[in-house]
């Protein structure tokens, strides 16, 4: 078993209240991918959504072209992107492939198919065919890859004649990575021998469950064993307490409204009963230590290196993700984060 790499994620969201402006944080995303390179982080993801008042970027693959250039030794990847807001797949592939060329083959591919009705009603898309959508995008980007001219007569996607240029720099595919919590989402990652990247609100122990079952089911269909990706909020400081205080205006913003219990659907056990029931906003558990300590590395380094060790005994991981820079922290707390990682925090892992 071989230490975690580390990887950073970008969401380029912006906390309006604290007088944060698109173009700063743009411009600081930027800082942070170049203090991020220099350290030794080895990936930059970034995240998509669309229409939020927050800004979240809405396009991973234009970002992700201006951050290959400001951190020139990590890999750039979607984390993830929604493929079937993209229009035609044979677009998404030739916009990969530019970014691929730009970065000089540090390109990575990060899927999903996406789980909010209201972004398909924004670009007019029918929210029911978006698993359809998912896998005739997959289908595509595969003959796409190959380098040939190819057809393809799918439901939603045609193709004829179709011809991916420019070429990836290095031959066959990047690396891809698809989001997939439910099971039948998990057998096409393993289709299409994808790595597995989990959400940082899935609980470790579940989490656990899901890359048990990937490795088991990976194995059992001949793939061998695929990468794992695990996304987590860090917050590093000098104890539980004092990283909570400084990522509090954050904690706000990113999970009282942009991923407030109500648009993810997070449940928790009843203690009385043992059944899964809804969480809400003014659930005493809702980011309670319990709740953060469940799914989150957060305290002093120390702490926060024994927690990833620990889950890194389960998982076996490959891959670590963390955004140093949450919506709402300022960009010399978000370096320091940085620099404690690099410093503090990956000596330690095992």
């Amino acid at each position: 078993m071989t230490k975690p790499e580390i990887g950073i994620t970008i969401s380029f969201q912006r906390h309006a209240a604290l007088g944060e402006t698109w173009d700063r944080v743009y411009a600081e995303a930027l800082e942070l991918a170049a203090e991020a390179d220099r350290l030794g982080i080895r990936s930059i993801w970034v995240s998509e959504h669309h229409g939020e008042e927050d800004g979240y970027c809405p396009s991973p693959v234009v970002a992700g072209a201006a951050l290959s250039h400001a951190a020139p030794n990590c890999l750039i990847s979607q984390g993830i992107a929604i493929a079937p807001l993209y229009g035609h797949p044979l677009r998404l592939a030739e916009d990969l492939a530019v970014l691929d060329n730009l970065s000089g083959g540090r390109a990575q591919i990060g899927l999903g198919q996406g789980y909010r009705p209201e972004e398909f009603a924004a670009y007019g898309w029918n929210y029911k065919r978006r698993t359809r959508s998912f896998d005739e995008t997959l289908d595509i980007l595969n003959l796409a890859w190959t380098g040939e001219r190819f057809d393809y007569d799918g439901d939603i996607h045609k193709v004829e004649g179709g011809l991916l240029r420019p070429a990836p720099v290095r031959p066959g595919k990047p690396p891809l990575w698809l989001g997939a919590a439910a099971p039948v989402s998990r057998a096409r990652a393993i289709r299409h021998r994808a790595g597995l990247l989990i959400a940082p609100l899935i609980e470790l122990e579940h989490a656990a469950r899901q890359f048990a079952d990937y490795d088991a089911t990976s194995e059992a269909e001949g793939a061998g064993l695929l990468p794992h990706a695990l996304m987590r909020e860090i917050m590093i400081g000098d104890s539980f307490e004092e990283a909570v205080e400084a990522h509090s205006d954050a904690l706000d913003l990113v999970y009282r409204q942009q991923y407030a219990p109500s648009r993810t659907g997070l449940t928790r056990k009843d203690p009385e009963t043992g059944e899964r029931i809804p969480l809400t906003l003014d659930d005493p558990y809702y980011l309670s230590r319990e709740f953060m300590s469940a799914r989150w590395f957060v305290g002093a380094p120390e702490q926060v290196a024994d927690g990833i060790n620990q889950w890194q005994q389960r998982f076996g991981l490959q891959h670590l993700i963390w955004q140093p820079k949450p919506p709402g922290l300022p960009l010399d707390r978000a370096v320091r984060s940085l620099e404690r990682m690099a410093k503090e925090v990956m000596p330690r892992l095992a």
